[in-house]
């Protein structure tokens, strides 16, 4: 029997992001959020992701050579106009379903884990015929005026079928993702589909079909594909106890809290349809299908800065929403930032070779009649590379619960993404759909990301603008290269390679190798490489994605009397982290600070520092010479005569919190703006003068 869950208290907080329940169940949740599952996860799915784009591009590129212009360009308006069905019909719950389906499991609810599955493909089906049975009724009427040809307005009333099916594919998908099953999703989403269409291409060549041949085995493909992935989903729930945990009753269907976030995610989904599809259907409209080829051969290849982003996103919005429900922002804010980076990085050489040298990818992979292209290719790129390479905003404004902001920033590019495309296309060609495609994508990201204002993940974190930067050096530089020299494709490949060689060398340190990969530190010579590159520098960074877990000593501390400290601090440095019983020394300057070391037991050692003006790496410097490592610096604030805190120098949040803290009066609050301002130029030395170090003797 199944219940549909009509409580006025059922639904998600919009506050927190977590789903209100009147009885949660004991049962642990089944997936731990952690990070490093993710990305590692996420990497798997990166390369079939690749794997997948790959043999997409084999199949764009047969397509290409095989179909003519006219032919080629209807088959792609029509898959245009799936592309729009299939964001519509789920009513936004493709969005939200991962993110449902992961906090149901913290809570322990099975019969909604699967009322979640039940609801949203009960919608898809009957949406999805709904659609079929008015394209079929009404598809003469879309030529002439709306489709490029007859022949486009005839495809589409079977490519239509495949709006449905993909959107039951990605259901099915975003559960194995929720319980980290990357290896399904691995090889039903990057070899299983692409292989299937594959072999639909080739047999409809074989058997000399037209285009309706080909529409009717992507179809043929699309139906076996999901038949194979819904076998696995049953197994999947069997396996994880997900059907035993309901007790023999049937799923509650939490139909409010869907709907509930899922329309304002419809706004996301149209968002996406405005920036991709809409200017293929305009320009559909208006010129000939030709010109619809023009832009569509490119796109193929612009999407790939867009692989590492598809793979990354199946499971990032389980991971965000199981950080949110558990606190733990300061995680939430590293892993959406290094997500973001590993996106940016893993799809670089792809802008590179799309962007400086668009000419020689253009007329080698798509051959000379499509030159043309290259511009296009240049400006889509760009686009879709920004997009994925920014971050997940609306996954993180959805998380939050900033449901209204994110709708407001979808409906402004909406806006503008139209606005484009009936100003420029009409005027332009294909040139105006490709300058609106990649403007509405960029001013979209834009919009989300000022949006995450106020939140963990903060708006584009400082942390990671180095690799960005030289991200946007490496591009200016396949420009330069390929004006000077003009090169072919092959040399072009190999500059491109060393291009994001320098990039990533120059990123690796911000990535955390050590810690979420350490298998590819044991690869023969690329291992040496990232080790070297992952190591942290001698002087201390408060960059957080620059910190490396604090090693460990396997030596027993020596116990060891105080050597000279001041006896007023005795009641408070207990507070400091823990040395064993090891040796505190102090106060004493830099200078001293070698013999005093030496002098000194091995282990643990609590170091007072004399009031000194010296930057913070120079006092960290000058510990480790003196032979200490693992050495943090801790603020005696205010200062040492009337201390009341104790704050690492490491976090620079920490340093700003404590000035906070001393704003009582007004002298209070313009010194304290004044330390602020030196915090943020980077001088903390002036203001920290008093100072404890902690680190160990070998």
């Amino acid at each position: 029997m199944v219940a549909v869950s009509q409580e006025p208290a059922e639904g998600v907080d919009v506050s927190t992001g977590s789903v209100l329940e009147e009885e949660p169940a004991p049962r642990a949740p089944r997936v731990k959020a952690s990070s490093k599952a993710h990305t590692r996860g996420s990497a798997l799915l990166l390369i079939g992701r690749v794997l997948g784009m790959a043999l997409g591009l084999v199949i764009q590129l047969l397509l290409v050579r095989i179909l003519t212009k006219d032919d080629y360009g209807s088959f792609a308006w029509a898959l245009s106009i799936v592309t729009l069905v299939q964001s519509i019909i789920p009513l936004g719950l493709d969005r939200i379903d991962s993110r449902f389906l992961a906090l149901y499991d913290e809570k322990g609810d099975d019969r909604k884990i699967v009322g979640v599955l039940v609801t949203e493909a009960s919608i898809v089906v009957g949406l999805g015929s709904v659609v079929f049975v008015a394209v079929l009724l009404w598809h003469r009427l879309l030529s002439p005026g709306i489709a490029p040809s007859g022949t486009a307005a005839q495809i589409l009333v079977l490519t239509v079928l495949l709006a449905p099916l993909a959107a039951l594919d990605a259901m099915v998908m975003n559960t194995f993702a929720t319980f980290a099953k990357a290896r399904a999703v691995f090889f039903r989403r990057y070899l299983l589909e692409p292989g299937l269409r594959l072999t639909a291409i080739l047999v409809t060549y074989l058997l000399g079909a037209s285009v309706f041949g080909l529409t009717v085995a992507y179809v043929i493909a699309a139906v076996v594909g999901l038949s194979i992935y819904l076998v696995m989903l049953a197994r999947l729930l069997i396996t994880t106890g997900v059907i035993e945990g309901m007790g023999g009753r049937g799923p509650d269907l939490p139909v409010r809290a869907l709907l509930r976030e899922g329309f304002p995610m419809i706004t996301s989904n149209l968002t996406y349809v405005v920036v991709i599809s809409l200017p293929t259907l305009v320009l559909g409209a208006v010129a000939t299908a030709d010109a619809v080829a023009n832009l569509r051969a490119v796109q193929p290849i612009a999407t790939l800065a867009m692989a590492a982003s598809g793979a990354f996103w199946v499971l990032y919005p389980p991971l965000a929403a199981r950080q949110w429900s558990q606190g733990d922002m300061h995680n939430l804010r590293l892993s959406y930032w290094r997500t973001a980076l590993w996106v940016a990085l893993a799809s670089y050489p792809t802008l590179v070779l799309s962007t400086g040298f668009a000419e020689p990818t253009v007329t080698t992979l798509l051959g000379e009649r499509y030159a043309a292209s290259a511009e296009l290719l240049v400006i889509t790129a760009i686009g879709f590379w920004f997009q994925s390479a920014t971050g997940f905003s609306a996954i993180m404004l959805a998380t939050a619960g900033r449901l209204r902001w994110l709708f407001w920033s979808n409906i402004i590019t909406l806006i503008v993404g139209t606005g484009l495309s009936f100003w420029l296309i009409p005027r332009y060609g294909a040139w105006g759909a490709a300058v609106a495609m990649s403007v509405a994508l960029v001013v979209s990201n834009i919009i989300r990301q000022l949006t995450l204002r106020g939140l963990p993940t903060r708006v584009a974190d400082p942390g990671v603008a180095l690799p960005y930067v030289a991200m946007l050096i490496g591009v200016l530089a396949s420009f330069a290269i390929q004006a000077a020299l003009g090169l072919g494709f092959v040399a072009a490949f190999v500059v491109s390679a060393a291009i994001s060689l320098v990039v990533l060398a120059v990123s690796v340190p911000y990535l955390d190798v050590p810690h979420t990969f350490p298998e590819l530190l044991k690869i023969p010579v690329a291992g040496t490489v990232l080790r070297r590159l992952s190591r942290p520098s001698r002087r201390p960074s408060r960059n957080p994605y620059r910190q490396q877990a604090p090693a460990t000593t396997d030596a027993a501390p020596s116990a060891a009397p105080v050597v000279a400290a001041d006896p007023r601090h005795g009641d408070t440095l207990f507070l400091l982290p823990d040395v064993g019983a090891g040796t505190r020394i102090g106060p004493l300057g830099h200078a001293e600070l070698a013999a005093a070391v030496a002098a000194a037991p091995s282990g643990g050692i609590v170091v007072v520092l004399a009031p000194t003006r010296a930057g913070l790496r120079s006092s960290v410097r000058s510990l480790q010479e003196a032979g200490l490592v693992d050495v943090r610096l801790f603020w005696e604030a205010p200062r040492r005569s009337r201390r009341t805190m104790l704050v690492p120098l490491d976090s620079r949040d920490a340093v700003l919190t404590a000035l906070a803290r001393n704003e009582g009066s007004t002298r209070g609050r313009l010194l304290a703006l004044a330390a602020h301002v030196l915090v943020l130029l980077g001088l903390t030395g002036l203001v920290a003068r008093d100072r404890v170090a902690v680190g160990r003797k070998p």
